[in-house]
C-alpha cells in the first residue's frame, strides 16, 4: 500500500506517519508538507521511524503541479493539511480560506484526476458551531473563519465520494504529546501552565463544555481505518466531553497547590458536545481517563 499524508509533518501528521511506518502493509509513505510552521521534528531526534518507507516532498497543496506528481500512483490519500483554529479562528479569514477551502478543492480535483483508490479527510467538530451533536446528520452552522473553512472543504470532498471511497472524519478537539507540539490548544496549555507556572486561567463560563480525544487514540483510529474497507461516509469522532472547570479539577489531582485564575467567569459560552459514531468508535483502543492521559503527558516533560 502506498499513503500519501498532506501536512505529514505536523502535529497529528508526524505521529501518525510513525504508526503507518511499522505496518508491513505500508511499503510506501510520501509526506506532503510546506513546513509553513517551521514543523522539522519529524526529521531528526534519537526515535526513527520503525520502517524504512518513509519519504518527503516540500510543497503546499494549492501548488497543484507538485500536488498530481506527489499524488500519482498513490492507493490512499490523508489529507491532514490545514490551518488550524486555535487561538487564530476569527483573524485572516483568507488565510484559512486559502488552505482549508481551496486547498481541500486542489486536493479533491487532484485525487479524482490521477484516479487514487481512497481518501480520509480530517475536518473537524467546528463545521457543526454548538450544540449536541448526537450525529453526522446535526446541521453545520460553523461560528469562525476556520469552522467556515472546514466547511467549505468538506463540500468539495463530499462530492467525491460519488466517485470513490472517502470517509470524512469530523475530529473533536486534540489534545497530547506530539513531536511537533501545540501548546494553543486547551488541555495541552493548561498541562503546561500548570506544570511550569503552578497557575492556570480560566476565560469565560469555566462550565463551557466541549469535546475532545488524545492524539493517540486519533492516530490509532486513523491507522486502523487505513487497513479496513469502509464505507464512503462522515464520521464524527470524538472521546470525552469536559468543562474548562472540571479539566483544572483533574489537573489539581497531579498539581494540588495550582492556583486557578478566573476571567470573565459571568459570559457565558456556547457548549459544542459531539457523539462518537459507533464504527469508529469500534476502532478506538483502551478508554482511560484525563487524569491518566494527562499523567502521561506529564511524563514526557524533561523538568
Amino acid at each position: 500500500m502506498r499513503i500519501m499524508i498532506t501536512g505529514g509533518a505536523g502535529y497529528i501528521g508526524n505521529e501518525l506517519v510513525y504508526r503507518l511506518s511499522a505496518e508491513p502493509s505500508v511499503k510506501d509513505i510520501l509526506v506532503y508538507d510546506n513546513l509553513c510552521k517551521g514543523n522539522y521534528n519529524l526529521f531528526t531526534g534519537l526515535r526513527k521511524v520503525p520502517g524504512h518507507n518513509v519519504r518527503f516532498i516540500q510543497a503546499d497543496i494549492l501548488d497543484s503541479r507538485s500536488l498530481r506528481s506527489s499524488m500519482e500512483g498513490m492507493d490512499v490519500v490523508i489529507h491532514l493539511a490545514a490551518k488550524v483554529e486555535a487561538p487564530f479562528a476569527d483573524q485572516n479569514a483568507h488565510d484559512f480560506e486559502q488552505t482549508n477551502h481551496w486547498g481541500t478543492a486542489e486536493v479533491v480535483y487532484t485525487a479524482e484526476e490521477v484516479g487514487i483508490k481512497r481518501l480520509i479527510y480530517l475536518s473537524s467538530q467546528g463545521v457543526y458551531g454548538h450544540g449536541d451533536v448526537t450525529s453526522s446528520e446535526h446541521p453545520r452552522v460553523p461560528e469562525s473563519f476556520y469552522g467556515l473553512s472546514k466547511m467549505r472543504g468538506e463540500d468539495h470532498v463530499l462530492r467525491l465520494m460519488e466517485k470513490i471511497p472517502v470517509q470524512l472524519v469530523r475530529c473533536a478537539n486534540v489534545y497530547g504529546y506530539s513531536k511537533n507540539l501545540r501548546f494553543e490548544t486547551l488541555v495541552n496549555q493548561f498541562i503546561f501552565d500548570a506544570h511550569f507556572t503552578n497557575r492556570v486561567a480560566i476565560h469565560g463560563d469555566p462550565g463551557h463544555t466541549m469535546t475532545h480525544i488524545s492524539l493517540y487514540r486519533l492516530v490509532e483510529v486513523l491507522a486502523r481505518m487505513v487497513k479496513r474497507d469502509m464505507d464512503s461516509d462522515v464520521y464524527n469522532l470524538s472521546h470525552r466531553s469536559m468543562a474548562a472547570g472540571e479539566l483544572v479539577e483533574a489537573l489539581k489531582e497531579l498539581y494540588p497547590e495550582l492556583e486557578t485564575i478566573f476571567v470573565d467567569q459571568h459570559i457565558p459560552l456556547k457548549d459544542l458536545t459531539m457523539a462518537c459514531d459507533e464504527r469508529l468508535e469500534a476502532l478506538m483502543p483502551g478508554d482511560g481517563t484525563m487524569l491518566e492521559d494527562l499523567v502521561k503527558f506529564r511524563e514526557l516533560f524533561t523538568f
